[in-house]
């Protein structure tokens, strides 16, 4: 059981992660008239398309979600 919800957790903040990098980059695309990437490849690792994968894109999704969420938790704690 603890596996299912580590595994639930991690998918949870990959997808949050994942979610406020691709608006961050097509802001920054926007800005500076890159070319876009699609939201997929900011979720998934390039290679594989798995939603959790231990390196890269998925372990930097996780760190990001886990900062938005501490984030939300503390404003939440200081109303």
């Amino acid at each position: 059981m603890d596996i299912i919800s580590e595994t639930l957790i991690a998918a949870i903040l990959n997808v949050i992660g994942g979610t406020i990098r691709w608006c961050f980059a097509s802001i920054w695309h926007a800005i500076f008239n890159t070319p876009k990437h699609k939201f997929k490849e900011y979720l998934y690792d390039s290679d594989a398309n798995t939603l959790i994968d231990d390196e890269g894109t998925g372990c930097f999704n996780i760190i990001i979600g886990l900062a938005f969420v501490a984030l939300v938790i503390a404003i939440i704690l200081n109303t």
